[in-house]
């Protein structure tokens, strides 16, 4: 990278308002130059944004993801089957959504929220976590709404992005318990953890900056029963069964796992998609061939005796 320092131009800053450059000799002077070289560009940055913002696989049980229809399709995330990759176009919206959670911050607080994102260390989410340490998930905040609203207790707070069209729609219109259950789940079950009975959602659409405020009430029963869930799916050494027994059904037309379902498809070779591989306590994985719990640097490689959960 070159280094720039303030006020100093860089090479060739004035190449175009001189004419002691030839025409002829200036690469972007050449037809459809201009395009294929912004068509580099773009194709650069998706390749960097595929490589800078996949995570790859998660390593626990996402709270986040617990409300999902489909036992079959958390199991196959858990124990790693096929990994979700995505273009880098969505791993920007992905990103956004992460960004976002700033400005919302920013807006509560600015009309007398008093609101505590992180722990005292200042950078941990406040998280829960279960099923000895295989399941978890992190707040976006906790806060206390300002005198004038007469509210006397903390609410939980949940952000989320969206974009334009009838999903927008349909969120104002009737609400986030019937429009995205699993973001429901997900806030009931930390609401339950953390003893909150409301929450703050907040959903800005990200087209036009429209934002939708809804204070929701959570239910700590359904929080119990996912957690439940959360320890059958994760103690399960058997895939669970599918949410429908057709590939025509509208979750599993759109599913990452439906030729792995459906079709007998490829399963990824690592420690946790192996039938040897079972979790244990302090969200350790412990093979049953080399009877020993398996080093975590380990794990993705997986060994010459792998043998697919599945079949």
């Amino acid at each position: 990278m070159l280094p720039i320092e303030d006020n100093v131009p860089l090479p060739g800053a004035n190449a175009a308002a001189s004419t002691s450059l030839p025409q002829n000799d200036d690469p972007l002077s050449l037809p459809g130059a201009r395009k294929e070289l912004a068509r580099r560009i773009l194709s650069d940055i998706d390749t960097y944004c595929q490589t800078a913002y996949d995570d790859g696989h998660r390593g626990h049980l996402g709270a986040s993801l617990i409300g999902h229809e489909c036992s079959r399709y958390l199991w196959n995330s858990f124990r790693w089957l096929k990994h979700e990759a995505f273009s880098g176009r969505m791993l920007r919206l992905f990103n956004r959504g992460h960004r976002e959670e700033a400005r919302f911050i920013e807006w509560l607080r600015g009309i007398g929220f008093q609101v505590v994102e992180h722990q005292a260390d200042g950078e941990s989410q406040y998280r829960i976590k279960g099923v000895y340490g295989h399941f978890g998930g992190s707040l976006d905040g906790q806060g206390m709404p300002p005198e004038r609203y007469n509210v006397p207790h903390g609410m939980l707070l949940e952000f989320k992005t969206k974009g334009t069209g009838r999903g927008f729609t349909e969120l104002k219109e009737k609400g986030i318990k019937l429009t995205n259950p699993q973001h429901y789940a997900q806030m009931s079950m930390y609401g339950k953890t953390y003893g909150y009975k409301y929450a703050v959602y907040m959903s800005i659409c990200k087209n036009d900056d429209d934002l939708h405020v809804e204070v929701v009430e959570l239910d700590w029963t359904l929080g119990g029963e996912l957690e439940r869930k959360a320890t059958d799916v994760i103690m399960s050494q058997v895939p669970p069964e599918k949410v429908a027994m057709s590939p025509t059904y509208k979750t599993c037309k759109m599913c990452n796992f439906a030729d792995i379902c459906f079709a007998n498809g490829p399963v990824e070779r690592n420690c946790r998609s192996c039938v040897a591989a079972q979790p244990v306590d302090g969200g350790e994985w412990y093979c049953n061939v080399y009877q020993g719990v398996i080093p975590k640097d380990y794990i993705k490689q997986g060994c010459d005796r792998h043998a697919p959960i599945t079949r």
